[in-house]
Order: structure tokens, then C-alpha cells, then sequence
């Protein structure tokens, strides 16, 4: 089984719905977005998402880059990046958080899931602390 499947197996047996779309699977987990990335030409790739935690703004620019930079440095699987969109209507940037790893074929989905949420939990928590600071 690819990890996509294993995502959405661990979900279903844990009561979270979860929809999918071009992209792979979105769900929400308390009061967060996340998306599970589906890479068809790497079946054991696991990336979770949390997209868009903050907008990013001229006023906002710098301290954002450098709140990036720190969650990178300090949190082991976890990336911070600067994210371009325009879908037609609007036209930004915006932060995003992903975990990422490469699974074996058989990972403990509970273990996996657990790290994965509290680790971008906890550095979406830094992150914006260090964004709001005077």
C-alpha cells in the first residue's frame, strides 16, 4: 500500500474525514487545515501540510523570512517556506509548514501521524510567537 493509503486508512479508523483533491488528501484536526501531499512518483513520500498559517505582507516580510529561517534550523523534519499563489481572483504569499520524510513500507501510522501533527503544531506556535513579537 502507498502512504496515501495508509493516511487515509489511519484517518478513517480515527474518525477524521478527509477529501480528496488534486493534490493529495485535505482534513481538518483540531481547528487546523491540514493536506497530505500525494506524490503518484514516490509512493512512500510523506509530506503533511499545513497551508497558509500567515500571510505575508511588505510590513510582515522580513520578520516572516527570518521566522522560516528559524523553524528550519530548530525543527528536524519540519520546513517553513514562502508560498506565491494567484488562483485567479487573489494574489499573495503566504507561510506553509510541511513534515516530511521518507517511510518505509510499513510505518506505524500512529506513531508517524502523532510526530507529524505536534511537530507542525508546535513549530506553526513558534513560528507565529516570533512573527509577533514588538
Amino acid at each position: 500500500m502507498n502512504v496515501k493509503g495508509l493516511v487515509s486508512k489511519y484517518l478513517k479508523a480515527h474518525g477524521i474525514a478527509a477529501k480528496n483533491s488534486d493534490l493529495g488528501l485535505n482534513f481538518s484536526y483540531e481547528g487546523w487545515n491540514f493536506l497530505f501531499w500525494n506524490d503518484v512518483d514516490d509512493p512512500l513520500f510523506f509530506r503533511l501540510t499545513l497551508p497558509g498559517i500567515c500571510d505575508v505582507t511588505d510590513e510582515n516580510f522580513a520578520k516572516a523570512i527570518m521566522a522560516c529561517n528559524n523553524i528550519n534550523w530548530n525543527y528536524k523534519v519540519v520546513k517553513a517556506v514562502l508560498y506565491d499563489y494567484e488562483d485567479g481572483k487573489d494574489k499573495g504569499a503566504s507561510v506553509w509548514m510541511s513534515y516530511e520524510q521518507v517511510v518505509d513500507a510499513t510505518p506505524d501510522m500512529n506513531i508517524l501521524m502523532h510526530c507529524a501533527i505536534n511537530s507542525l503544531l508546535s513549530a506553526c506556535e513558534a513560528f507565529t510567537r516570533e512573527v509577533n513579537e514588538e
